[in-house]
C-alpha cells in the first residue's frame, strides 16, 4: 500500500497549520483507489491529534527485544476509516506491541469521514513538526488528496500490492483473538495515568511485573493471579507518554495467557496498546485462532461472514448471527478466517470487531499457520491412531509416538511445544492432527483443505 502522492507534510498558512497525510494504495466500497480521501476538517484537539499520531508512529519505529529485526524495515501505520472515526494502527518492529488510535468523531470538527483502508505517511520531517503542533493552533486534518483515481473491480483484486510485512499480517491474524478473549480488569483516572507510568522502572524496560488494582491505582505483587495484570516488558509501554498529560482514564484489560490491553481514553480520542505475553514474544507466533481454522467448512463461513461485515466501525457477533443464521461459533470461526488476511480487528472499548480492508488470501490460513499445514499432513499419511482414551501420534521419523490426551478442556501433548507453553500458544501440531481427524471422522463434517 504505497505510492504516495507527495509526501506528508505540516504547513501553515493565513494563521492556520494544515496536517496533510498522504494516503498510498487503498481499498474503499467503490473498489481500489489510489492515494483515497477519507477526511477534510479540522481537529478538535491538535495537540491531542499530533501526539497520538506520534505515539503510533513511535510503536512503528521502535524494536522492544532484540531478534535481529531491522528498524530500517519501519512502514507505515494502517488507517482505516469507518464512517463515524478513524483508526491509526501500527505493529512493533519486534511484533510485540500493536498500537491503534481511534480518532473518534467527537475529536473532529466538521468534514465527513469516509470508508476504507489505506497507508498513511508518516515521515521524520512530519514528526518533527508535529511535535510543536498546541492546542490553540488551528489544525486542518486533511487525509489523503482530493484527486482520486478508482479502479474497476476486476482490477482491485488483481493488481493490488501490498507492501505490509508477513509479521504486520500475521499480527493482524492474531490480536483480534487474543484482544476478544480479554476482561476489564481496573481503570485508572485522572493525573493517576501518568503517575502511574512514571512509577515504571526505566532503567529496567525488559522486566515484567504483576500489577494488582488498588484505591491508589496500582501496586506490584510477587506473582499473577486471575485479580492482577501481567505487564510484560514495563517499556513496553513508553510510547503512552506521549498522550498520558491529556489521558482522562486508563482501561486495563487482561488476558490469561499474560497479554495485556492499555486503552488510554483522550479528549475526542483512544489510544491503545496491547502486548504480547512475553517481551521476547512476538503476536505472530501466538496460534490462537489454529482451533478456528480448522473448524470444518471455516472457509465458507467465512464468505458468509465477509458478505454482511460491510465498513461498520463496529461489528458485533450477536448481529451478524442475526444477519448470518450462523450460529455464534460459526460466526467467531469465520471472523478467525478472515483474521488471517488482516480483515478485521478488535475494539476493546467497544468490546466488538471491526472491519479493516486489507486482500483476501485464503492461502494465508496455510502459508502463515505451519503447525495447521504440517497437523494435516500427519492425518494425510494416517499417523494419528486412537485410543481407548487417548491418541498417540507418530512422529515424522516414524519411530516414536506423542500421546495427546484432554483434560481441562484442553488437548495436552508429551511433545516440547506443549511443556513449554502448556496452551498459551495455541494447540501443537499433533493436538490439531487429533482434532483434524476427529473432525474429519464426525458425522456430516467434511474436513477443510486449504
Amino acid at each position: 500500500m504505497s505510492g504516495y502522492l507527495a509526501e506528508s507534510v505540516l504547513v501553515e498558512a493565513h494563521g492556520a497549520r494544515r496536517l496533510l497525510l498522504e494516503s498510498g494504495l487503498g481499498a474503499t466500497p467503490q473498489g481500489l483507489v489510489e492515494n483515497p480521501s477519507f477526511f477534510h476538517g479540522f481537529a478538535a484537539r491538535p495537540d491531542v491529534v499530533s501526539s497520538a499520531l506520534l505515539a503510533v508512529a513511535d510503536v512503528a519505529a521502535s524494536r522492544y527485544y532484540d531478534a535481529g529485526f531491522r528498524l530500517s524495515d519501519v512502514v507505515d501505520p494502517v488507517m482505516t476509516a469507518g464512517g463515524d472515526r478513524l483508526r491509526c494502527e501500527s505493529f512493533s518492529a519486534c511484533n510485540g506491541v500493536q498500537a491503534r488510535l481511534d480518532l473518534l468523531g467527537s475529536g473532529l470538527d466538521g468534514g465527513e469521514i469516509g470508508f476504507g483502508t489505506t497507508n498513511v505517511d508518516i515521515n521524520s520531517p512530519l514528526r518533527s513538526a508535529l511535535a510543536n503542533v498546541h492546542r490553540n493552533d488551528l489544525l486542518h486534518f486533511d487525509v489523503g488528496r482530493d484527486r482520486l483515481v478508482v479502479s474497476t473491480p476486476e482490477e482491485s483484486h488483481v493488481e493490488r500490492k501490498v507492501d505490509l510485512p508477513d509479521r504486520w499480517v500475521r499480527g493482524f491474524a492474531e490480536t483480534p483473538a487474543i484482544a476478544a478473549g480479554m476482561t476489564h480488569l481496573a481503570a485508572v483516572s485522572g493525573s493517576g495515568v501518568s503517575q502511574f507510568l512514571a512509577s515504571l522502572p526505566a532503567a529496567q524496560p525488559g522486566r515484567t511485573v504483576f500489577l494488582l488494582p488498588s484505591a491508589r491505582g496500582l501496586r506490584e505483587v510477587a506473582a499473577a493471579k486471575p485479580s492482577t495484570v501481567t505487564l510484560a516488558g514495563t517499556g513496553r509501554l513508553a510510547a503512552a507518554r506521549r498522550v498520558a498529560r491529556f489521558a482522562t482514564r486508563l482501561d486495563i484489560f487482561r488476558h490469561d495467557n499474560g497479554a495485556s490491553g492499555w486503552v488510554f481514553r483522550l479528549p475526542g480520542a483512544d489510544f491503545t496498546l496491547l502486548l504480547s505475553p512475553a517481551a521476547g514474544r512476538g503476536f505472530s507466533g501466538e496460534g490462537g485462532i489454529l482451533a478456528a481454522l480448522a473448524a470444518p467448512g471455516v472457509k465458507e463461513a467465512g464468505a458468509t461472514v465477509l458478505d454482511f461485515l460491510g465498513w461498520q466501525a463496529v461489528i458485533s457477533i450477536e448481529a451478524l448471527r442475526a444477519k448470518t443464521c450462523l450460529s455464534s461459533e460459526r460466526v467467531s470461526q469465520g471472523l478467525a478466517w478472515l483474521g488471517a488476511s488482516g480483515k478485521v480487528g478488535f475494539d476493546l472499548v467497544e468490546d466488538a470487531y471491526f472491519h479493516r480492508e486489507l486482500p483476501l488470501d485464503p492461502g494465508r490460513t496455510v502459508r502463515d499457520h505451519p503447525r495447521l499445514q504440517a497437523a494435516r499432513g500427519i492425518v494425510a499419511r494416517g499417523g494419528v491412531s486412537p485410543l481407548e482414551d487417548c491418541w498417540d501420534v507418530l512422529a515424522a521419523d516414524g519411530k516414536y509416538a506423542y500421546r495427546v490426551t484432554v483434560g481441562d478442556g484442553l488437548y495436552q501433548c508429551t511433545c516440547a511445544w506443549w511443556y513449554d507453553f502448556r496452551g498459551s500458544r495455541g494447540p501443537c501440531k499433533h493436538a490439531l492432527a487429533v482434532q483434524l481427524l476427529r473432525l474429519e471422522t464426525a458425522p456430516g463434517h467434511v474436513l477443510e483443505n486449504t
